[in-house]
Order: structure tokens, then C-alpha cells, then sequence
């Protein structure tokens, strides 16, 4: 037996470009859009139909997350029971997805049972009924659970995070007990009927896609009649951060302090945008950055902590986010700003980047294993409105990184008196 060599280094090979699989696209009859990633051996499918249904569709964002919730609790046909049962007795799996920009409705089958399990899909979009009793216990429910989150610091800390950097737009619209009380069950069935018209959607497919799959599509949808279009651009004001950049709110029996440190930035389209990923990534991201190791290692003020940047599809942001002792909280801020300060004065050295660029592109080059990671990674870039080379962009901006390149992004993006500062507990 040929014994492995143990002392050997094994040879390093950097990770060049990533050139993924683009989809194939087609139309159905009554004008849906489709993407088709066929790979993979095994005869299961993934249906993805999107819609401009996110949470910043309407003043309360409320309204999208509960029409979204209550997809599956019957049509004028079957019940929550009868949903879930056609569903599983084939082995599919249904899911629902909400964020700022879109929701989804996903379909996970086989390839032999597509026949039985999408005109559940079909059902759900276009004859829910929005059942009168599970809404009332859906509303029942999350408002128990909101007053619940209320008294953790995290929680408050995040809604309020965000209504605080994007005031005055509709990624930054506001909620609390009066608007769950205030929720009637007419207006989820107004929000469906505008924004969930199948012909309003697009639809996303991958797996080992077969032949009579796109037909078995068209049969079961393009002859749904509607005048909706996919929605995607939405007015998004410059907006106005809060003039007191230094929040807090206290918490006078919490026993850990939550911070949250940011600014408002900029979707994945800017220049910018890769720069910030790798700054963002050696200041908070992966385990062996410069927070964790001064904050959780260096200091034990906390469990975790992180810093990254997040992008919409008309607007973005930077974010540190932890929670500490609350006896720590003043100093676990200072050592925070002193690594802000540290990435804006002193250049990163060649190994410490070289690493996180490694990390980054390593994880990219993970996200593409198998088709349904594959159309994933199409999608963000297609409803995000970036260009279909943005793969090859990503890895060539993250190679061209230079530690002087960096410091410049600090000294623009992260000068302290840009940055919000919000603290919930004790300070």
C-alpha cells in the first residue's frame, strides 16, 4: 500500500477567475421570464418564481412579510393540511423567501413528480384565500413574539440599526405593536393581488432539467392571464441619517450591551463595492479577523462579532455588530474605533491580505459546487442589476487589491464622524 506523504506541503494554487455556468433564458406564452441551469445527476428540480414583493414595498413592512406567511395557509381549495399533504406525499418541499427587494416561492422536486407538485404553485398564486381564523393566529402570533423581542437588546438593536441609517426611504421604514394591531386582512389580499400576479414573476429553474420540463412550465403558467411585469426599480432617495450619530437606548436590567457601527454605502454596482468586501472582511469577517481577535480572543468582552457590508438592489451598508458585557460596553467601543483608526492610518500588510483574499475567493469558488448553488449565484447578480461578467469582475478586483487601495477606502468609507453609533442596554 502506497502510504500518503504527510510532510509534504501540498502546492498551492491561486484561484485565477471563476467562470460560471450561465443559464439559458426563454419566455413563456403569456411573456413569464425563464432561467434554465440544467447540471447535476440527480432527478430533482428547483423552481424558483421571484417577485418585487420584498418588505420595502410598502410603507409597512409589515403588510409583505405577513401576505408572504399566509401564501400557504389555504386557497379556495385546499386547505393549510391539503397544501402541505400534496406537497409531501410526492417528497417536494416548499419554501417561501422575503427580504428587502423580493420574495420567492420555491419548489424543490423531482423530476417525475414536476407534474403533481407545480400546480400547487399554480393554486397558491392565483386563488390563495387568506383564511380568516390562520390569519388571525398568525397575527396572534408574531405580535407575542415581537413583544417577546422587545426586551432583547440584539432585536432592538437591528430594527432600529436600520430605520436609523436609511430614514426617509423605503429601506428604512418603521414598525412596531401599533402596526401589527393596525394590519387588516383586506390589505394582505390587495398586496397579493397587485404584486403576486404569476405574470408579474420570473421564474428561476435548475437541476437536470429534461425535456418536456419547459413544457410541463408553460402548461401549468403561461396560460394564466394577467397584465403584471416583473417590478425592479424602486426611487430611492439620498435619505437622512440621524443627526445624533451617537444612539443609545437603555436597558437598565440588561446583562449585555448590544453595538451596532455603520453607515450607509452603496449597491453591488459601484467601484467601491469589492474594495469594502475584502476592508470589511480583514476588519469583522471570518473568524481570524481583527475584531475577533482583539474584542473575543485578545479581550473576551464578547462570544462573536462581525463586520461586513450588505447590498440591496438600490442601496447597500457597512455594519459591526456584537453584543458584550455591559460593564465592557465603553471599552469594547474604544477598541472597536482603535481598529477603525489603525485600517485609515497603517497600511495591511502583504500575508494578512493575501489570506483574506485566499478566504474570499475560496468561499466564491465553494458557492458554485452543484446547480441549485449555481443558479443562486446568477440570480443575485440578475436581481441585483449587475452585469453577467460581475464573477469575473469579483475576482479580479479581490487579486488586484493592494494594501494602499485599501487604506484609501478606509479613509473615505470609514472616517468616524461618518459612522453611526447605536448602543441598547447599558453603556
Amino acid at each position: 500500500m502506497i502510504q500518503p506523504d504527510r510532510l509534504t506541503q501540498p502546492a498551492v494554487h491561486p484561484i485565477e477567475t471563476v467562470n460560471p455556468q450561465l443559464p439559458e433564458s426563454f419566455t413563456l406564452s403569456n411573456g413569464i421570464e425563464v432561467y434554465s441551469l440544467s447540471a447535476g445527476s440527480q432527478e430533482v428540480l428547483k423552481v424558483e418564481l421571484v417577485f418585487a414583493a420584498g418588505t420595502s414595498r410598502h410603507t409597512n413592512p409589515l403588510l409583505p412579510s405577513f401576505t408572504a406567511s399566509m401564501l400557504q395557509e389555504g386557497t379556495a381549495s385546499r386547505t393549510a393540511s391539503d397544501i402541505a399533504s400534496a406537497i409531501d406525499d410526492f417528497g417536494a418541499f416548499l419554501e417561501l423567501e422575503l427580504d428587502k427587494d423580493y420574495s420567492g416561492i420555491t419548489l424543490y422536486s423531482l423530476n417525475k413528480y414536476l407534474g403533481q407538485t407545480l400546480p400547487v404553485i399554480q393554486d397558491l398564486l392565483t386563488h390563495a384565500a387568506f383564511p380568516e381564523h390562520e390569519w388571525e393566529i398568525l397575527r396572534s402570533n408574531r405580535l407575542q413574539k415581537y413583544t417577546v423581542n422587545l426586551g432583547k437588546v440584539g432585536f432592538v438593536a437591528g430594527k432600529r440599526f436600520q430605520e436609523l441609517l436609511f430614514a426617509g426611504t423605503p429601506y428604512g421604514f418603521a414598525f412596531d405593536e401599533a402596526d401589527y394591531k393596525a394590519l387588516q386582512r383586506d390589505e394582505l389580499i390587495h398586496f397579493y393581488q397587485q404584486q403576486y400576479a404569476p405574470t408579474a414573476s420570473r421564474i428561476y429553474l435548475s437541476g437536470k432539467i429534461n425535456s418536456d420540463v419547459r413544457e410541463q412550465l408553460d402548461a401549468t403558467f403561461g396560460h394564466l392571464p394577467g397584465q403584471g411585469h416583473f417590478l425592479t426599480e424602486m426611487q430611492i432617495g439620498a435619505g437622512e441619517m440621524h443627526p445624533e450619530r451617537r444612539q443609545f437606548i437603555p436597558k437598565d436590567d440588561a446583562i449585555q450591551s448590544a453595538i451596532r457601527i455603520g453607515r450607509r454605502l452603496f449597491p453591488k454596482n459601484s467601484p467601491d463595492y469589492f474594495g469594502m468586501k475584502v476592508l470589511s472582511t480583514i476588519l469583522g469577517g471570518y473568524f481570524g479577523s481583527r475584531l475577533m481577535a482583539n474584542i473575543r480572543e485578545d479581550k473576551g468582552y464578547t462570544y462573536g462579532i462581525g463586520a461586513g457590508v450588505m447590498a440591496y438592489r438600490s442601496d447597500g451598508y457597512f455594519y459591526i455588530s456584537t453584543e458584550v458585557g455591559s460593564d465592557v460596553c465603553a471599552a469594547a467601543l474604544e477598541e472597536i474605533y482603535k481598529e477603525i483608526r489603525m485600517l485609515r492610518n497603517e497600511l495591511v500588510a502583504d500575508e494578512e491580505l493575501d489570506l483574506v483574499k485566499n478566504y474570499i475567493l475560496g468561499a466564491l469558488l465553494k458557492s458554485f459546487e452543484g446547480p441549485f448553488e449555481r443558479m443562486e449565484r446568477f440570480k443575485q447578480m440578475h436581481l441585483y442589476g449587475v452585469q453577467t461578467n460581475y464573477y469575473q469582475q469579483y475576482t479580479a478586483a479581490i487579486r488586484a487589491m493592494t494594501p494602499e487601495k485599501l487604506q484609501h477606502l478606509a479613509q473615505t468609507w470609514l472616517q468616524e464622524e461618518d459612522l453611526l453609533e447605536l448602543v441598547v442596554g447599558k453603556k
